[in-house]
């Protein structure tokens, strides 16, 4: 019964020692013992050793990891973990490839702002992943959706915004903004290679509304990551989260329906996921609900996530990491009591999304 609640967290970065580097890997603890050209490890308490600085015997062996083994370690703060090797009676030492840890869905929250109907203004800190899509036409520039970066080249975003058939050379991807149309020191620009809609995306009832986007690699990837620009997880398949679970949307959209201006500034709203049984045309204004569509609104009248977001994402914390439930696809008014938000559930496109980025 003591701090229940840390259990979850504490666990499930404890595993992460065990498989993967995160930073310089100092505080590797995996059972990796292959070099990166492909030779065995030596074990840290073979003879062989025993004048080598780092070793089983060394006096801070237990801290620093290294006993009877031979698994790959960084005890002397290099750049990555490596290990000693033997090979045709010389001993010499080689780095290691163990996997980086992903930090996909990891973020610094900073406490919103402003309470204003439709959420609080926020900080792009807060919601790494999302992405401003612009589009330029006769020469102006014009806000067309939100996105979500799911990787360093690949943002997804709602089919329905590209049903123009819009060319990708007139399309900008900003990421790391905190306000929709002033630049940032923080921010990262990315013209768009090409977009896939998915192939069955139906315009009448927004059934299969997603798609992705591919960025114009800049150098050898596309976005580099900071504490403003970060992928967001996409959930493991067959993720269920129990109905009434709070989760957040955020965007740059509009602040009431009517508005006919855009949010100027990131906003961010706090939704809870409607059960499917109440997720049905009868709430939506007698709209076609499918199930490759979830619901989630507020309760209270305040948060829903306006019209002007679509694209942008609908996460939850999960493990520790927040998780891309959703896809912001289309409501029925902004905001109003009992009448939920629908969302693209993302779980079942995670085979579409995976196939798409390999072509």
């Amino acid at each position: 019964g003591l701090f229940p609640s840390n259990l979850p967290l504490f666990l499930s970065f404890a595993t992460e020692k065990h498989s993967c580097v995160s930073g310089r890997g100092t505080d590797y603890r995996g059972s990796h013992h292959q070099t990166a050209s492909g030779v065995t490890c030596l074990r840290w308490d073979s003879h062989i050793l025993a004048k080598k600085v780092y070793n089983a015997f060394h006096p801070d062996a237990h801290h620093l990891g290294l006993s009877s083994h031979n698994y790959c370690r960084n005890p002397d703060n290099d750049t990555r973990p490596w290990c000693h090797t033997f090979k045709d009676g010389v001993t010499k030492w080689e780095y290691c490839d163990v996997p980086a840890c992903s930090t996909c869905g990891l973020r610094k929250h900073k406490v919103a702002e402003i309470q204003i109907k439709g959420g609080v203004y926020s900080y792009i800190e807060s919601h790494p992943w999302q992405a401003g899509i612009f589009v330029k036409s006769r020469g102006a520039e014009g806000y067309l959706c939100g996105g979500i970066l799911i990787n360093s080249c690949w943002i997804l975003s709602a089919a329905h915004c590209f049903t123009e058939r819009i060319d990708p050379g007139r399309l900008k991807v900003v990421l790391g903004r905190t306000f929709r149309v002033i630049s940032s020191d923080t921010e990262q620009v990315f013209q768009v290679e090409r977009y896939i809609v998915h192939e069955k995306f139906k315009p009448q009832t927004f059934d299969h509304d997603i798609a992705l986007l591919k960025l114009k690699l800049f150098s050898e990837n596309c976005a580099t990551e900071t504490d403003s620009v970060r992928p967001v997880c996409l959930p493991e398949a067959g993720l269920q989260l129990s109905d009434w679970t709070e989760c957040e949307v955020s965007g740059y959209g509009k602040h009431e329906a009517s508005s006919p201006f855009f949010s100027e500034r990131l906003k961010e709203g706090h939704v809870r996921l409607y059960p499917d049984s109440q997720c049905t045309p009868a709430r939506l204004a007698n709209r076609t609900v499918t199930k490759n569509m979830l619901c989630a609104g507020d309760t209270r009248e305040l948060d829903d996530a306006c019209k002007g977001d679509s694209g942008g994402p609908l996460v939850c914390l999960n493990d520790g990491r927040m998780k891309l439930i959703g896809i912001i696809s289309w409501g029925v008014g902004c905001g109003k009591k009992n009448t939920p938000g629908v969302y693209t559930r993302v779980v079942h496109y995670l085979d579409w999304i995976q196939e798409k980025m390999r072509t």
